[in-house]
Order: structure tokens, then C-alpha cells, then sequence
């Protein structure tokens, strides 16, 4: 059983019979309307993936799943979890796609040689409380004869979950750990300055560090490869670049290596790197990240535009009834999915901020702004809210300064 890496969280693992399983395939630049880019810049393209046997798509965000570049045979085996409400099972519809391997929760299926168990959502937030969170990623547990993978993508598992995990599958060979906070906080929030913007990084970060501190030794296994929410952002918001809550895998393999209170085999891999899994050797010789290089290429895609960016000019009048609107429908969403949301949500358009979402505590307030054109496409549905802040093309003010994970899960929908 081998594993081989090609970008972010996409990758293929080879069974003991040959059998390949291609994992969240975002290959194109410029997901997330236009600014995310995979780094380092790949050698691969959609056509060097074509012979696989089956697909796993861990979720709909389009660095798992690239609706536009999703362009395999319509045949093709697709991996997914049985849970809803589905998005992604709607949107691979949509393409023509219908052959479907449907996993529900902690449920295992054969595919030739793999035995495959999905997992929903570990936590409904893994750091905030939350009563709705996270619903939509999924992780993926391989079994090949004695060997066992896990890829965990976006999925971060909490201490309980590690516990259950190894209880279950005990000699657990390889996990695919994320180790990013992959989105808006801190680059978009002005209420911080430039200075807090970078204290906030590192805090995310040591916390993610230290969570991977706390749940290796209870997951236990063999070697670690820090994996998912690598990229980073071209075109007009590249100045965001360093105050996202990202780095690079060495860092966190670095950190690891340091503080880590368990023996296990911390590894990174280059494009088209082979990891065997079975002997827990990684084959050829890695190069790390050049951070130069990274600075390079960001100047490089700086002066890329989005393409809302082309769009032209939205009408003042029709925009401003349809967020209100849009406003109207998203009140119903909060009742419909009966969650005390506490931050008041103000979009500000055309020199005023406009109330769309009433929270329960009176001074907590969210302050919201981007491009009308951008808001244009989310309010058609052409674009979508949680996409758009992930790609940091809103810009946030908070007072007080306190995550409301809710608040944002409900934001996605915003639309008419």
C-alpha cells in the first residue's frame, strides 16, 4: 500500500492489488473566486489523473471538490458520505455523475482490495462552541490487508475521536493531518491592525500545532504526514498572504519533530512523491519549501484579476432590494435551524450599513463588506458567501472581537 502526493489535499492511494483511489482533486488555480492557488505551482494536470478506479470527495469546498475542472469519465467510481444534507451528492449530479459509493457514518464498505470506512463531522467546531458547525467535511479510513490509512483532510478529529479511532483500528500506519485554519480570520478582520493581525496568526497556529500534540499520542499512529489547506492567495488580496492562518507543512513537521511526545514518523512529500506505507519509507529525496521562492510567485500572481472582477457594474436599485430580500430568507434559515445566534450582522452597501441578521446579545455586532459585483454573483447563487470569505474577498469588522461560528454557517444562506 503506497500513497502518493500531489497538492493540498489531493492525492492517490495504491492498494496491494493496484487499485488506485484518487483523493479531492483540486488541480486549476483560482478557486474560491479567483484567489486561492496551489503551492508549490503543479506539474500535474486533470489528464494525468484519468486512470484511476475510483474517487473519494471528501466535501463541496472547491479545493476538494473543483466543479470546474471535476472532468473524469462519468463511469468513474465517486467515494462520498451518506449524510445530509448533501451538497456535494446534488452538485456531482448535476455534472452527470451517478456512480456512487454512498458511506454513512462509521460504516464500512469493500472496494476491491480496500475496505473503506467515512466518518462524518468529528466536533461541530473543534475550537469554538457551537451548535451548528462544521456540515459538511467527512474523513476516510483505508484498509488494505494489515495496513491502514486515514486520511483526514479537513476533518480535524478531537481527542475523543483519536480514542475511538485507535480503539477500532489500532495499528494505524499512516494519518493524513490537517494542521491549517484555512479562511478569513485573522487576514479580513480590520478591526485588528496589521500588528494584531500577526499575533493572531501565530496564536492559530500554536493552536493547531498543540491540537496535533494532544490527539497524535491518543490516535497513535506510525507516522504522521501534515496534510490539506496548503495554498496560497493571487490577485488583489495577496497582501493577506501573511496574516492567514496557514503556513507551510515543514513548519508544522518541524514543529512536531520538536514537541511531539510520541515516536512516530513525521514526513512531508513533494508532487508526485511516493510515501510506501507498508514500510513507512518515503521514496526519493524531499526538498522543502523555499519561502523566497513563495514571496517570488506571489509577486508573480498578484496583478491576476477574479473574474467578478470583469463582470460589469451591478444596478444600485435591484441590489439593494434583493439583499434585503436575501435578508428576509435568511431570517427563516436561523428559525429553521433553531440556533440563538448572538452577533448582529450589518452589510455595508453604498455608504450604509444594512441590518440582515439580527443576533440575541445587543452590542455584539459583525460588520460585513465586498465587491458589489462579487455580492451580485452570491446573491444569484452563481458565487456563494462561505466560498467568497474563504477566498478573503469580504472584509470584516467585530466588535467585541469574539468568534460567533454560527453566525458565519448561517451566512451561507445568504442568496435569493
Amino acid at each position: 500500500m503506497k500513497f502518493e502526493f500531489i497538492s493540498n489535499a489531493c492525492g492517490i492511494f495504491y492498494g496491494s492489488k493496484g487499485s488506485k483511489i484518487l483523493c479531492d482533486p483540486w488541480i486549476v488555480n483560482k478557486v474560491f473566486d479567483g484567489s486561492w492557488y496551489n503551492y508549490p505551482p503543479l506539474k500535474t494536470k486533470i489528464s494525468d489523473l484519468q486512470n484511476v478506479d475510483a474517487i473519494y470527495v471528501s466535501h463541496v469546498h472547491p479545493d476538494h471538490y473543483d466543479e470546474r475542472n471535476f472532468n473524469f469519465p462519468e463511469n468513474t467510481p465517486i467515494i462520498i458520505l451518506d449524510e445530509g444534507p448533501n451538497f456535494l451528492r446534488k452538485n456531482l449530479l448535476k455534472k452527470g455523475y451517478k456512480n456512487f459509493i454512498e458511506i454513512k457514518d462509521n460504516e464500512t464498505k469493500k472496494f476491491n482490495e480496500f475496505e473503506l470506512t467515512l466518518y462524518k463531522p468529528f466536533t461541530k467546531h473543534i475550537y469554538e462552541e457551537s451548535l451548528l458547525g462544521n456540515l459538511i467535511d467527512s474523513a476516510m479510513v483505508l484498509k488494505d490487508g494489515k495496513n491502514v490509512a486515514i486520511n483526514f483532510n479537513d476533518n480535524t478529529p478531537d481527542e475523543e475521536a483519536c480514542v475511538k479511532l485507535n480503539k477500532k483500528f489500532k495499528n494505524i500506519n499512516i494519518a493524513l493531518m490537517n494542521y491549517n485554519a484555512a479562511g478569513p480570520y485573522p487576514s479580513c478582520f480590520d478591526n485588528l491592525s496589521d500588528e494584531e493581525k500577526k499575533l493572531e496568526h501565530r496564536r492559530i497556529l500554536d493552536r493547531n500545532f498543540e491540537h496535533l500534540c494532544k490527539t497524535i499520542p491518543l490516535l497513535k499512529p506510525m507516522s504522521v504526514m501534515p496534510f490539506a489547506g496548503a495554498y496560497v492567495i493571487g490577485g488583489k488580496n495577496y497582501k493577506k498572504n501573511e496574516f492567514l492562518g496557514t503556513t507551510t507543512w515543514d513548519e508544522c513537521a518541524e514543529y512536531l519533530i520538536k514537541n511531539l511526545n510520541f515516536k512516530t514518523k513525521i514526513f512531508c512529500l513533494n508532487e508526485n512523491q511516493i510515501f510506501d506505507i507498508s514500510k513507512l519509507e518515503r521514496i526519493g529525496e524531499y526538498k522543502k519549501i523555499d519561502l523566497n521562492e513563495m514571496k517570488n510567485y506571489i509577486e508573480k500572481i498578484k496583478n491576476d484579476k477574479y473574474d467578478y472582477e470583469l463582470d460589469n457594474e451591478p444596478d444600485i436599485l435591484m441590489l439593494e432590494r434583493d439583499i434585503n430580500l436575501a435578508s428576509e430568507k435568511l431570517k427563516k434559515s436561523s428559525i429553521k435551524f433553531n440556533v440563538n445566534l448572538k452577533s448582529n450582522v450589518f452589510l455595508n452597501f453604498n455608504g450604509k450599513d444594512i441590518k440582515i441578521l439580527d443576533g440575541s446579545v445587543k452590542d455584539q455586532n459583525l460588520y460585513c463588506s465586498l465587491d458589489n459585483r462579487l455580492l451580485r454573483r452570491i446573491l444569484d447563487r452563481k458565487s456563494h458567501w462561505n466560498n467568497a470569505e474563504i477566498g478573503t474577498h469580504i472584509t470584516f469588522k467585530r466588535s467585541p472581537n469574539k468568534m460567533d461560528p454560527d453566525v458565519h454557517t448561517i451566512m451561507s444562506f445568504f442568496h435569493i
